[in-house]
């Protein structure tokens, strides 16, 4: 397991939404959702977030996974959308 901050700017729009849900300081690309303390309605809130900041529709499903997966479907939707990643 390594140390590596979020590397992209979505990640680290991410990871600061993860880690205002969720209470922790820290948030890696490999963390899980689910092991770093998130919960169904952790979940649906950050799926609400997201859509709301990003306009990006994720399932519970997508965000039981880890920040990197997370954001890597959060980019491909944007560039299906034909939109970049908005700057932190």
């Amino acid at each position: 397991m390594s140390n590596d901050p979020p590397s992209t700017p979505l990640m680290q729009r991410l990871s600061g939404y993860w880690r205002e849900l969720l209470g922790v300081e820290v948030v890696r690309p490999e963390d899980h959702f689910l092991e770093v303390g998130g919960n169904s309605l952790m979940a649906t809130m950050l799926a609400n977030r997201i859509e709301k900041d990003l306009d990006v529709q994720l399932s519970m499903v997508d965000l039981f996974n880890t920040l990197e997966h997370v954001a890597a479907l959060c980019e491909e939707q944007l560039r299906e959308q034909g939109r970049s990643v908005p700057a932190v």
